[in-house]
């Protein structure tokens, strides 16, 4: 008897340790940024929110707002630092603080809604490209009955224009939750990030595994909330000895997560 129960007490473990649930991490890991698309998003949104003041008699030069956006970015680091993060409207404020205290208060609700617009949608018009094999593994993890999650940390783009262009690549489908920094305020490593994440696709975390390339915000982080992590090392980031498995790529991606 005392046999029986004792593999029936392995057998529970084995199964509570089952995995369920797959996370992803969205940049360097399933879509890459084109070489300079940073900069010329940065110019389309200079220019764009040049334009808007310029039309409305609010007339500062594009060094001026240029000089403001790389102020914001300096903002943006120190609160990233932190583990925490803004809305899109909040950097916008902050964007048009730099260029003249009262700059926002002479603008309309019109007029902020445009700035807004051309600061988080310019992406669209110099979109980053998605990985080889990105779709194929979210296509194989979704049909092994996994429920999938993405959780990302955000810059100047918000996730509700990430999700547009997730969409137009062909893989927002797959996720049946889409965590961002900017929306819940917190970005990865911290723990809410993931967990905000599996609270959502109801699964606790041992029975969750994260795919990422960042070892301090993808590995760290999954690891420290108690998930498994698997680390794709497509660029140039360092292997993290705390990975339960790292793969160059995103091929046989379902063997590892087996694996686990």
């Amino acid at each position: 008897m005392e046999h029986f129960n004792r593999r029936a007490r392995l057998a529970s473990g084995a199964h509570m340790r089952k995995i369920t649930a797959v996370t992803f991490d969205l940049w360097d890991t399933l879509i890459k940024e084109h070489p300079g698309g940073s900069d010329r998003v940065a110019k389309l949104r200079i220019e764009g929110i040049g334009k808007i003041l310029s039309e409305k008699g609010a007339i500062h030069s594009l060094e001026e707002i240029q000089s403001a956006y790389q102020e914001t970015g300096d903002f943006l680091a120190m609160t990233w630092s932190k583990r925490r993060d803004m809305s899109a409207r909040d950097q916008v404020l902050f964007m048009l603080s730099s260029v003249d205290a009262k700059l926002a208060s002479r603008l309309s609700a019109h007029d902020m809604a445009d700035i807004e617009r051309i600061y988080s949608e310019s992406i669209l018009d110099n979109p980053p490209v998605l990985l080889a094999g990105a779709e194929k593994a979210l296509e194989e993890v979704r049909g092994a009955g996994y429920r999938m999650g993405l959780i990302s940390n955000t810059g100047r783009t918000p996730g509700s224009v990430l999700r547009i262009l997730m969409d137009r690549m062909g893989i927002l489908e797959h996720f049946d939750v889409t965590t961002f920094s900017n929306e819940i305020q917190v970005r990865k490593p911290a723990e809410m990030a993931f967990m905000a994440t599996l609270d959502r696709l109801k699964v606790v975390p041992r029975a969750a595994v994260h795919i990422g390339d960042d070892p301090e915000s993808d590995v760290e982080g999954a690891k420290r909330c108690g998930m498994k992590a698997i680390q794709i090392l497509a660029g140039d980031e360092r292997p993290s000895d705390m990975a339960d498995a790292r793969r160059s790529n995103l091929s046989h991606l379902l063997d590892e997560i087996a694996r686990l």
